[in-house]
C-alpha cells in the first residue's frame, strides 16, 4: 500500500511539473516560412557575449582579431559562436571558467582559468575548480566559419591528482564541441 502510495506522489509531482505551461503569444512566434521582421530579431537577439553591438561587423558577426570561433554551451544547448569567453562551456563534459586570453589568432589561442566537469565532481571540483593554461588549436571550417577544434592542457594545477588528470583528458579526448 505505502507503495502505491509512493508511487502515485512521484507521478502527481512530475505531472504538476510540466502541467499549465504557457504557451507563447503568436506575435512572439517566427512565421514557418521563415518571413517576419528579421532586422528586429537580430537586433533583439542574446548574442551571449560581453561585447556590445558596436563590436560587431557589419554582419553581427564578432570583429575582434582572428576570425575563428569556439562553439559555447553556456546556458544554450544548442551552443553559440564566441571569441575569448569568460565562461566556455565546451563540452558536455568539461566548462572551463574565469578564462582570461593572452592570444588568440587564426592558428590558435591561449589562456588561463579554471576547470570543471563531470570528470571530477567526486572531487569537489564544482565548487573549487582546477586552475589551468590551455591552448585551443587546429581550426577547422563549418559553413564557411573556422571554428577550434581541439585543445590542451598546458599546465594543471598541482593540487589536481593524477588520476584526475587521466579522467580529464580521456572525457574529451582533448576535442571541442564544432557545429554539425
Amino acid at each position: 500500500m505505502k507503495r502505491a502510495l509512493l508511487i502515485g506522489a512521484v507521478l502527481a509531482l512530475a505531472l504538476s511539473a510540466c502541467g499549465d505551461q504557457d504557451e507563447p503569444d503568436r506575435d512572439d512566434v517566427p512565421a514557418e516560412d521563415g518571413s517576419g521582421d528579421d532586422e528586429r530579431d537580430r537586433d533583439d537577439r542574446d548574442d551571449h557575449d560581453d561585447r556590445d553591438d558596436d563590436e560587431r561587423d557589419e554582419d553581427g558577426g564578432a570583429a575582434t582579431q582572428g576570425d575563428v570561433q569556439v562553439l559555447n554551451f553556456h546556458g544554450d544547448e544548442a551552443g553559440f559562436d564566441e571569441q575569448r569567453p569568460t565562461e566556455y562551456v565546451a563540452t558536455e563534459f568539461t566548462t572551463f571558467t574565469d578564462m582570461e586570453w593572452d592570444e588568440w589568432d587564426e592558428g590558435r589561442a591561449r589562456g588561463e582559468g579554471e576547470v570543471l566537469g563531470t570528470w571530477c565532481m567526486d572531487q569537489g571540483c564544482q565548487d573549487d575548480p582546477y586552475d589551468v593554461d590551455v591552448e585551443l588549436g587546429d581550426p577547422v571550417d563549418v559553413d564557411g566559419t573556422m571554428y577550434f577544434s581541439t585543445y590542451t592542457i598546458t599546465d594543471y594545477d598541482d593540487d589536481m591528482p593524477e588520476e584526475t588528470r587521466e579522467a580529464f583528458d580521456q572525457a574529451d579526448e582533448g576535442r571541442l564541441g564544432v557545429p554539425q
